[in-house]
């Protein structure tokens, strides 16, 4: 027994340094971090009624009364908000409703039948270094693709500069949105200033 005991005094140490390099604790560290929430259907889905998402904390990040391939949207949670970073997010979506605005008690809505809902893991697929990246740099953006059979998630860290937005550390379920539109990319999956297309002007700064 005392044997015992020393032994986990020797080791007690290891165990609290390994210990504070864990994943960040959703109602302590990243407690009013801020983060930005990006929704819309995923190519080919369907249009879907009643779409809500909801966090473990009981949070609504989203909703839509009906949900096309035109639409979705964006939604920022400054740091102001107190609001917990989710650790999962419950999406779901009906048919047959017959009424386009949620209950007034519970923000949910109520008619026809619920036929989607899918619980995404949020915080444990997020690697630490993105949210270290996103103190210094942005906020993490989560974004979200509703499939007639799921939910996509990825993730990245929003860069503001030069009248748009740049996103780095992408990752998830899906790559970085294509823009064909614009001269160069504004996505990467590692550090932006290290994008061979960046140009430091562009946010302000240098490498």
């Amino acid at each position: 027994m005392k044997k015992a005991w020393i032994a986990l005094v020797v080791f007690y140490p290891l165990l609290a340094a390994c210990a504070g390099t864990s994943k960040p604790d959703t109602d302590r560290e990243l407690r009013g971090m801020g983060f930005v929430v990006e929704y819309k259907l995923a190519s080919g889905a369907s249009a879907k009624e009643g779409v809500l998402a909801s966090t473990n904390a009981g949070n609504q990040l989203f909703a839509a009364a009906l949900l096309t391939s035109k639409g979705g949207g964006t939604s920022m949670y400054s740091t102001g908000t107190r609001m917990s970073f989710p650790r999962w997010v419950d999406v779901t979506w009906r048919e047959g409703m017959t009424a386009n605005l949620p209950d007034r008690k519970t923000g949910r809505y109520t008619t026809g039948r619920e036929v989607g809902n899918y619980r995404i893991d949020v915080l444990s697929r997020i690697p630490r270094e993105v949210f270290d990246y996103a103190k210094i740099r942005g906020a993490v953006r989560l974004q979200f693709r509703i499939k007639d059979d799921g939910v996509l998630f990825a993730w990245d860290v929003q860069i503001s500069g030069g009248g748009r937005f740049y996103y780095a550390m992408h990752g998830g379920d899906f790559p970085c949105d294509p823009l064909p539109h614009l001269p160069h990319p504004v996505c990467t999956t590692g550090p932006l200033e290290e994008a061979p297309w960046f140009n430091p002007n562009w946010v302000g700064g240098k490498r």
